[in-house]
């Protein structure tokens, strides 16, 4: 029993001493002043504050078009006895395109050159009598206008004639040829189109706002997606004054300033128009503004030490912002990494 006794007392006796143990090292470790993690600085990169040119462009859409074109129509109906070009061929103006079935036209030019010579005769005989006083002015104005009737209709039978043969009213490639020998030619469908690929345009609308910023001469820029990321240069060459009827644009044309042989017509393109430009003006790269309380903010470095300064903004094109009040030119701004920033609180410049 008495053994037992003293069990009970030694492990009591541990307990308390491992307790006290825990306790007094609980208090030692209270005691020890808290460890402070180091900070690691925002890394940032850097721009100098500069002053330049900044504009903003407005988009533009069309398609390119040939500087000229032709949709060639017979002016007279009949049977193909020859098609002269193929797609693709170059021509030049004057060049034959067709010619029709002349039988019937040649017929009637015949018929009417030889019932105008006859009249002719008749013609100049009765003005000299009438000279004379040998007939009467009712009878030389008779075969006057016999004359003239004759004149009349050899002429529509020779442009009857000159129908059948037809040739290209300008110069350039053959874009379509609907028509073959031995088919109906006919007045209400086009039987060639000619295009003229030497210079290509758009042909675009100007809205109201910028009728009054885009003149004549003016460069601009031309994105074909299909081509190239690069743009292709492009001048303005004609502004209308006034709106197209029933609508309230105003068209321009501009032309493709490219000779590399690239670009073709019928292509879809977006034209940047420079709405807005303004020189000698601060200007930072537009990511180095944030909002921050709903204010524009700028981070400025002196040495590795940053400040958040509030600034003002005016034309900003996505890539440049103009910096009105607030910076001037060779401050060391913050480009990336400012949102992260604490005003007086070291950062690590990487760039």
């Amino acid at each position: 029993m008495q053994k037992q006794k003293l069990k009970k007392k030694i492990v009591l006796i541990v307990v308390i001493a491992v307790v006290a143990v825990i306790g007094a090292y609980r208090v030692i470790e209270s005691l020890k002043p808290p460890v402070i993690a180091e900070k690691t600085p925002v890394n940032v990169t850097t721009a100098v504050v500069e002053t330049g040119t900044i504009y903003a462009t407005s988009p533009l859409s069309g398609r390119i078009d040939p500087i000229d074109s032709a949709t060639v129509v017979p002016m007279a109906a009949g049977e193909v006895t020859r098609v002269a070009v193929s797609l693709g061929d170059y021509i030049k103006k004057g060049d034959l395109l067709f010619t029709l079935d002349k039988t019937q036209m040649a017929a009637t030019y015949n018929s009417a050159k030889l019932a105008f010579g006859s009249i002719k005769g008749d013609y100049e005989r009765m003005g000299q009598l009438y000279k004379e006083g040998a007939v009467s002015l009712q009878q030389y104005q008779a075969v006057e206008t016999q004359y003239n009737v004759a004149k009349q209709n050899l002429n529509a039978a020779a442009d009857a004639l000159g129908y059948c043969t037809v040739t290209s009213p300008i110069d350039g490639y053959i874009t379509s040829v609907s028509i073959s020998e031995g088919s109906l030619a006919s007045q209400a469908v086009p039987a060639v189109t000619v295009a003229d690929v030497s210079k290509l345009k758009i042909n675009a609308n100007l809205s109201e706002y910028l009728i009054t910023k885009v003149n004549p001469g003016d460069k601009v820029d031309i994105f074909i997606k299909t081509l190239s990321e690069t743009p292709f240069p492009g001048t303005v060459t004609a502004v209308s004054p006034a709106p197209a009827l029933g609508t309230l644009t105003y068209p321009a044309t501009i032309s493709v300033d490219d000779d590399s042989g690239v670009i073709k017509a019928g292509m879809f393109a977006e034209i940047q128009i420079i709405s807005d430009m303004k020189a000698g003006v601060i200007c930072i790269p537009s990511d180095a503004v944030f909002i921050r309380s709903g204010e524009s903010k700028v981070v400025i470095l002196n040495g590795n030490i940053p400040s958040v300064v509030t600034v003002e903004t005016g034309l900003d094109n996505g890539v440049m912002a103009e910096i009105t009040r607030g910076l001037k030119a060779g401050d060391i701004i913050a480009v990336t990494g400012q949102h992260y920033v604490v005003d007086g609180e070291a950062v690590n410049i990487t760039k």
